[in-house]
């Protein structure tokens, strides 16, 4: 998989000191640092608006009040890894289910191949074998997954920048 530096953005959430209670949600600037270099994503209130070094390179898009918010809320969310690995995650598990329900199809085959060759169970035991050799199979690639997996884990170094600069931020 991909480890932290590869994720699709880098989020950041800078909370303005002037912002001024608008409803229930408070009003923040959100930015959202992305992988082409230089260019940012910045929700300014209820504006959208693509810049590179501090220059706009489009102009504003206005939102209103509700889909402001709903974009907040989305940025806010592309901030924690895990949500940007679920899709990862479902997929690697979609495949995993996969590969034992074949054995278990392979099994069931040759349940049935007993039953229809009564006398002569050489399909039957060649079945079973083929459904061990695909449960192994299965297993040993889970298994290979979850290293792969916990190589990721031990290499990751956390960034704690994020973690300073909310500590720091003024509680109004």
């Amino acid at each position: 998989m991909a480890d932290m530096s590869e994720m699709n953005a880098i989020v950041t959430i800078q909370a303005d000191p002037s912002t001024a209670m608008r409803g229930k949600m408070e009003t923040t600037n959100t930015s959202i640092r992305t992988e082409v270099r230089g260019l940012e994503l910045r929700l300014d209130g209820e504006e959208l608006v693509l810049s590179s070094d501090d220059s706009d390179r489009i102009a504003p898009i206005a939102l209103n009040a509700v889909d402001a918010d709903r974009l907040r809320l989305e940025m806010a969310k592309a901030q924690l890894w895990e949500w940007n690995q679920l899709e990862g995650l479902r997929a690697r598990a979609e495949l995993r289910y996969r590969r034992y329900l074949g054995s278990w199809l392979v099994m069931c085959l040759a349940a049935f191949s007993a039953y229809l060759g009564y006398p002569s169970y050489v399909l039957c035991l060649v079945f079973a074998l083929l459904s061990i050799l695909l449960w192994w199979r299965a297993g040993s690639a889970e298994q290979l997954a979850e290293r792969e997996a916990q190589a990721e884990r031990n290499k990751f170094r956390p960034d704690w920048d994020y973690f300073r600069q909310r500590m720091e931020e003024p509680e109004d």
